[in-house]
């Protein structure tokens, strides 16, 4: 017998929606109105994300070394349980509009940003930013190369640069208009003017390096 809504909450597929309740994860057909619960095993849920591409659920379990569960739906299967190196909680999850890809992001001590493939249960690359709490972290939906990291004070765009099989995640701060809402112009001579915004593919070339090429 499970009560209660958050604000987490998505479609797992075209007539299903799914959130978070205590120690459960609840599906609701919007339709014909039927409830399907899948409990949490370990205890009470953390952190929440769906897909509806893939039509699956990631949740991590509120204990020491949480790990993040991925389940299907309807079956209710569990596709993976990915192991990081949080110590106590994850505080946001999301998942790649395109692509079998994850990133979630872990609370004290570590505070660190990974990014997975989870249908291979692969960590691509993580990064540590001490101290920083995040209020939303989301895939650009047309590149799952860039994710939008926002906390309080602060929002950053994040490059997930590739060289074979190698990821690694470069960190692009966001300029965010003062109290009149004005951005104050920044003139970078090192770089070309499409350096203000960023790439969908690939990384911008300095000038210098354009030098004899049409």
């Amino acid at each position: 017998w499970v009560q209660g809504f958050s604000d987490k909450i998505g479609f797992v597929n075209n007539r299903t929606v799914c959130y978070p309740c205590g120690n459960y994860i609840i599906f609701v057909d919007i339709e014909t109105k039927k409830k399907t619960v899948l409990e949490c095993e370990m205890g009470q849920v953390g952190a929440f994300a769906v897909n509806g591409n893939s039509e699956v659920v990631a949740f991590s379990d509120r204990k020491l070394n949480p790990f993040i569960h991925i389940y299907n739906f309807p079956e209710l299967n569990q596709v993976t349980e990915l192991k990081g190196d949080a110590q106590l909680d994850y505080t946001l999850l999301a998942f790649s509009f395109t692509g079998p890809y994850l990133a979630s992001y872990s609370s004290v001590p570590e505070f660190v940003l990974s990014v997975w493939n989870w249908q291979e249960n692969i960590l691509l690359c993580s990064e540590s930013q001490p101290g920083m709490t995040a209020t939303s972290l989301s895939f650009n939906p047309m590149n799952w190369q860039q994710l939008c990291f926002v906390n309080e004070s602060s929002l950053t765009i994040w490059d997930i640069e590739r060289n074979n099989e190698d990821h690694y995640l470069k960190q692009k701060p966001v300029k965010i208009p003062d109290e009149e809402g004005s951005v104050t112009p920044h003139e970078d001579l090192f770089s070309p003017g499409s350096q203000s915004e960023n790439p969908y593919y690939g990384p911008v070339l300095p000038i210098s390096a354009l030098a004899g090429l049409v």
